[in-house]
């Protein structure tokens, strides 16, 4: 009998536990069985070896039996976050038991926009490094550095603000606690006031020249 677009049913029977295993392989991947069968088939006659599932990598099957609205929902999560019901359930999986974020085409895009803008205020920054350290051995200090550099702090601390919203925000999706939430290694901030405190240090005892005086005419 022919069908849509002069397809073709094809069908067999096979053991039941057969045709449980292929619909629990199926699900793993991207097409589902009637995809799956499809490209089984074509791969056959064209004489290609069978491909491994479009899922992605290599793992462990596990299975989950969820009541009709359940699934429902499931489909409508993950057809609102861009993906599949499987990968889905794998992200919330690994946000909970790695501990790690999973990020949506839309949440990479906004990082990368972040990275873009944080690198320019950085370069901004090394700038305004250079011309003070540059300052420090000549005495000339550059009019309004002082002003930029408070500008360019805060407009990196708005930035890292924005960072931590994307990720506080990729962690209240998933339903992560805070208590399980990733935070510095032991004794990452105390590390880091000790390098401050040391950088400072070093400053103060550089020699400073008496600064150039500005004429205005």
């Amino acid at each position: 009998m022919t069908g849509r677009n002069g397809q073709v049913m094809i069908g067999t029977y096979v053991p039941l536990g057969l045709a449980e295993k292929f619909k629990a392989w199926a699900r793993s991947t991207q097409g589902g069985a009637s995809a799956e069968l499809r490209s089984l088939i074509t791969n056959a006659v064209e004489g290609r070896q069978p491909s491994p599932p479009s899922g992605g990598a290599a793992g462990h099957l596990v299975m989950v039996r969820l009541k009709e609205a359940e699934r429902l929902a499931l489909i409508e999560a993950a057809r609102a976050r861009g993906t599949t019901p499987a990968n889905w359930l794998r992200s919330l999986a690994i946000a909970h038991l790695g501990r790690r974020p999973q990020w949506n085409t839309a949440e990479i895009e906004a990082l990368r926009e972040l990275f873009i803008e944080v690198r320019r205020i950085g370069n901004n920054v090394n700038q305004i490094a250079r011309a003070i350290n540059a300052a420090t051995h000549t005495g000339e200090y550059p009019v309004r550095q002082g002003e930029e550099a408070r500008e360019a702090a805060e407009l990196l601390r708005v930035e890292m603000r924005r960072i931590v919203a994307v990720m506080t925000g990729n962690f209240d999706y998933w339903g992560l606690p805070d208590a399980d939430r990733p935070t510095s290694s032991p004794g990452a901030a105390e590390r880091d006031d000790v390098a401050t405190q040391r950088e400072r240090q070093n400053i103060a005892r550089r020699p400073r020249r008496r600064p150039t005086r500005f004429v205005d005419f």
